[in-house]
């Protein structure tokens, strides 16, 4: 671990460690959870909360084979079927509180955690707003004032510095605005954090005016003449619901609808290489490319490239072969039917990518790599390096149908 980064991670251990210790501001500790009921209902004053019902007890199924489930990590085995009641919620003279890690907290003027839009994580898990671990925080600092509405797009930490939560768990909350009709009141949007290009990218393609964002690194309390927020874009749990994939599709794809690509500038065969991560890399990677080699592919370190070129590139694309990982957040590129061939380690098979996949009508197929030890958790699990059977991805692409090759072949040439 770098120097900086230890550093950055002691002192942040530190503080929580010392905020739960040491009393400061304590009157901003919240006294309660103001409860927002099925269907959007509250009891709840107005003057407390104004609950806007978006999709009430929407039901997203997992959509996946029976042999998948079974070989889900047993650490994190999803759930087959999860129900959200999605709202908005306005909030006068509201106050916002995260510590950047696994806790958003939505105050009310009335001094009350505002449940359904605020999150609580324990162990990774999402837990009821009564155990937001705000109610055992000591020191606080005073919040800082703004003017005019402001809207959280917080999600803990997950947000900061991870594409695909950027994409599930921030953007997303964007549509459920819309979804409102709130959106043209927002005075200041709060995101996680505007460090990585991709966040800036994609807010700005978004149309979201620069001096209109504000982030939690700066701003971690404040408070505003109104506070909105919104459920969590995969609720409770993590399954990706549908109006999710169509969200973005629709948000991005239209960017570059209209552009004609020339032959040469088509890339129908995609391979997504992790090669600028030091985790889950796929140790025989020279034999797999050698492998694809006759169909033509592609290698590309995601990182590397802007949105809107990886916007340009799967929205060209037939078939996608990547070990899991981030880079197949842009999976919600790709047009129906596209091939995407997702590479397990068995001690880490988790279901973001190959959900997201049949809610976008993607032709879905995954190959799962032998280890050499046993996976207790997900930390260790993603960590794991990959050696992939070449044969098994060949196969793969041998039972596609001949038609799809032989033009992916013409338009390469």
């Amino acid at each position: 671990m770098k120097p900086k980064v230890f550093y950055d991670k002691s002192t942040k251990r530190l503080k929580k460690i010392l905020g739960r210790i040491i009393p400061h501001n304590t009157r901003f500790r919240p006294i309660g959870v103001c409860q927002i009921n099925k269907g959007g209902q509250t009891d709840c004053p107005p003057s407390e909360v104004k609950v806007h019902s978006i999709y009430p007890n929407l039901t997203t199924p997992l959509e996946i084979s029976e042999d998948l489930y079974k070989a889900c990590s047993d650490y994190w085995k999803p759930m087959r079927s999860v129900t959200t009641d999605y709202v908005v919620a306005e909030v006068p003279n509201g106050r916002i509180y995260t510590d950047n890690e696994s806790s958003v907290a939505i105050v009310s003027q009335q001094n009350r955690i505002i449940e359904n839009v605020s999150l609580s994580l324990v162990n990774g898990k999402v837990v009821s707003a009564a155990q937001n671990n705000i109610f055992t925080q000591s020191y606080f600092q005073a919040p800082t004032r703004f003017k005019g509405t402001v809207f959280s797009m917080l999600t803990g930490g997950a947000g900061l510095n991870n594409i695909g939560h950027w994409f599930m768990d921030v953007l997303p909350r964007l549509h459920l605005l819309r979804e409102s009709g709130l959106y043209d009141e927002i005075d200041w949007f709060l995101v996680p954090s505007t460090r990585y290009g991709y966040q800036t990218e994609t807010l700005e393609l978004l149309g979201i005016p620069t001096e209109k964002i504000i982030t939690s690194v700066e701003y971690h309390h404040l408070t505003a003449d109104r506070v909105i927020a919104s459920t969590a874009p995969r609720g409770n749990h993590t399954l990706v619901p549908r109006w999710m994939g169509q969200y973005i599709r629709n948000s991005f794809l239209p960017l570059v609808q209209h552009e004609v690509l020339p032959d040469s500038e088509r890339v129908p065969y995609l391979y997504i290489s992790r090669s600028d991560s030091a985790i889950r890399n796929v140790l025989n990677e020279k034999e797999l490319l050698e492998a694809l080699e006759p169909y033509n592919f592609k290698s590309i370190v995601s990182s590397k490239y802007s949105i809107l070129e990886k916007i340009r590139m799967f929205s060209q694309a037939k078939v996608v072969v990547s070990a899991t990982g981030a880079g197949l957040i842009s999976m919600f590129f790709c047009k129906p039917g596209t091939k995407i061939i997702e590479i397990f380690h068995e001690g880490f098979v988790i279901e973001p990518f190959y959900d997201i996949a049949t809610k976008i009508d993607l032709d879905y197929d995954y190959i799962i790599c032998k280890g050499d030890k046993p996976v207790h958790n997900a930390d260790e699990g993603q960590r794991q390096h990959l050696l992939v059977d070449t044969n098994q991805v060949v196969e793969i692409l041998e039972k596609m149908p001949k038609s799809s090759k032989k033009e992916s072949s013409v338009e390469t040439v």
